[in-house]
């Protein structure tokens, strides 16, 4: 990286804006929330630097030895280079850039403060509280079990689905066999995800990992895999008299940085036979799972599992949230969410207020203010542009295709993106074996609608023209 770029994308103070320059002569102006001219010209590009507001990189387009070509930034200062994951061109923004400059400066410390950070994890080294009013999930616990049958258990499902009270009630029937991490955007990068990791494990198992957690600290760190050879040989040597011990990763869909995803391959492929990892995740990890599968060596538990029966539904808003209902009434709403517990949730939180339930449920729809806030802080907001472009548009449909999708948005991709809508979790239901034929979940199209109609309603009749 040591060759200077071509293009420099300069922060001016006087107009508010980011000049960029190509071989020293100015070119072109970007607003900073011009995002559509800002992904024309980096489409374009392989590498640049970037001076913003608050700090320096330089950015680099690298591609991946599996496919897949992917931004990185660079800040070296004091002889010393630090490297940091941004994504792919279509999630790049200039507030990014930003976000990445500054956090790459502040971490520009002493040695010292690495271990002052890994401190502050403790919260993060335990399930979150239960709480005290709980639908128990027998069938889905005892399909926990089976986590201690395979190397990799994943727990994938979209947001509001109940994974982490799940994981939660499970780990509390077994409390001294469980290392525990939840994941967040601070983790995603390789030397944060493997100390978390390291210390979820020493919390578990008290003094093993010593080895490996000293490499990681050391001021030059020997090759990742080095590290990881000494972790997985330090976990060997533990017992296998005790119980198994099983990792689980809360929130893994945090992790996008390709280097974690591929460093934890490594460990999974060479895991000790009395070692599990599980991973909960609102999308499914860049593993190999079709191999994994077709070896036996993957447990899976997905939205289907997850989404409430009726009994459960009963006992929900009945018990734990003290609504007398009907039985007539419970099935309608479990109709009306397909078993979401979120949207049962956000459902009772507004029944409660209700002199007549039933004929609040006959109209309750994805437009109610509850759901829709839930969708688009909780789903839809996290979603790069063009996705979320893609959803509000395909949500006029209530069946779907490749082609029909591509006559409503026009993106000859279609039927790539439905299959990364799926792997995404983004509330996309099958219709068949073949990945030909979708919907949309009721009430996440009704949410998506209802948005499209108050912030997009030019583009909501052009497309209801087009259907």
């Amino acid at each position: 990286m040591g060759r200077a770029p071509l293009h420099a994308l300069v922060w001016s103070r006087e107009q508010h804006l980011y000049e960029l320059y190509t071989q020293g002569q100015l070119e072109q102006r970007f607003q900073p929330a011009d995002e559509a001219a800002w992904q024309v010209w980096l489409r374009k590009v392989a590498s640049f630097a970037f001076h913003g507001r608050g700090g320096s990189l330089n950015v680099h387009l690298e591609r991946r030895p599996r496919g897949g070509a992917y931004w990185y930034a660079y800040q070296t200062k004091a002889g010393r280079t630090r490297k940091r994951y941004l994504g792919r061109t279509e999630t790049l923004s200039l507030a990014w850039l930003e976000e990445t400059a500054q956090t790459l400066v502040r971490e520009q410390r002493p040695a010292q403060a690495l271990d002052q950070g890994m401190a502050l994890l403790s919260t993060k080294l335990a399930p979150p509280r239960l709480p005290n009013s709980l639908v128990l999930r027998e069938r889905l616990l005892a399909d926990l079990e089976n986590a201690l049958s395979t190397p990799l258990t994943l727990l994938s499902a979209p947001a509001g689905w109940g994974k982490t009270t799940l994981l939660s009630t499970w780990v509390s029937r077994h409390p001294y066999r469980v290392a525990w991490l939840s994941l967040d955007e601070l983790d995603n990068t390789l030397m944060r995800f493997w100390v978390s990791i390291i210390e979820a494990l020493r919390r578990c198992r008290p003094g093993i990992a010593t080895l490996a957690l000293a490499m990681w600290r050391s001021p030059q760190p020997p090759p990742v895999s080095a590290i990881l050879t000494t972790l997985l040989n330090e976990l060997a040597e533990v017992s296998t008299q005790q119980a198994p011990l099983l990792l689980i990763l809360d929130d893994y869909q945090v992790m996008t940085d390709p280097t974690v995803g591929e460093s934890l391959l490594f460990w999974l492929e060479h895991l000790p036979a009395h070692v599990h990892l599980l991973l909960s995740s609102r999308v499914d990890p860049d593993l190999p799972l079709s191999r994994l599968r077709a070896r036996g060596q993957l447990t899976e538990i997905r939205a289907d599992d997850l989404r409430f029966q009726p009994q459960e539904v009963s006992t929900f808003l009945q018990q734990t949230m003290e609504l007398a209902l009907s039985e007539e009434e419970v099935l309608a709403l479990h109709r009306r969410t397909e078993g979401w517990i979120a949207g049962l949730h956000l459902a009772a939180l507004s029944l409660r207020k209700q002199q007549d339930p039933s004929v609040w449920i006959a109209t309750f729809t994805g437009s109610h203010r509850y759901v829709l806030d839930y969708v688009q802080q909780e789903v839809l907001n996290l979603q790069p542009l063009p996705i979320q472009r893609f959803l509000l548009q395909v949500a006029v449909l209530t069946r779907m295709n490749a082609a029909l999708c591509q006559a409503v948005t026009g993106e000859p991709a279609s039927q790539d993106i439905l299959e990364t809508l799926e792997r995404s979790n983004l509330f996309v239901v099958p219709l068949d074996e073949q990945r030909q034929w979708y919907r949309l979940h009721d009430l996440f199209r009704e949410a998506l609608l209802a948005q499209m109609h108050a912030a997009h309603p030019d583009l909501l009749r052009h497309v209801s023209f087009l259907r």
